[in-house]
């Protein structure tokens, strides 16, 4: 089970690494455990003007994730300076997830990689391209 559990992380990175590229200056630190198959992220850059962004990101794989590891996660963080700086949470979870636990402020969004098929967590393959000549065949 441990080699499944590194797969699903890898893919969990490549979500993250869609909405945060280090092409736009995000560095991604992952965070302590958080329970099961779920991993939270930091995702942090500075700005143009010289503010700090940060946002903290939760993957899970459940089919409902539970309010407490959400509000767990919003916090405040005080910069070397004094400054209070806010933290935005998003929520990376499977397609077909149940999406009624997430809180409305809280952004959410789906995996490309997996999804619910019914009770039932599945891994989404992209589709088999076919050649010219079994497009003819099929036909």
């Amino acid at each position: 089970m441990g080699s499944n559990q590194d797969i699903m992380h890898n893919f969990a990175r490549q979500e993250i690494n869609r909405f945060f590229s280090t092409y736009d200056g995000w560095t991604i630190t992952p965070l302590p455990e958080a329970g099961g198959y779920d991993r939270l992220f930091t995702a942090e850059r500075t700005t143009v003007s010289g503010n700090k962004e940060s946002k903290k990101v939760l993957v899970s794989f459940e089919k409902c994730v539970k309010k407490e590891k959400i509000e767990g996660l919003r916090s405040s963080v005080t910069g070397p300076y004094g400054q209070v700086q806010m933290s935005e949470v998003l929520v990376i979870v499977p397609q077909n997830s149940d999406t009624t636990c997430v809180p409305s402020d809280v952004r959410l969004s789906f995996m490309n990689s997996f999804a619910f098929d019914g009770d039932e967590l599945a891994w989404t393959k992209k589709p088999v391209q076919k050649s010219e000549e079994e497009k003819a065949k099929a036909k």
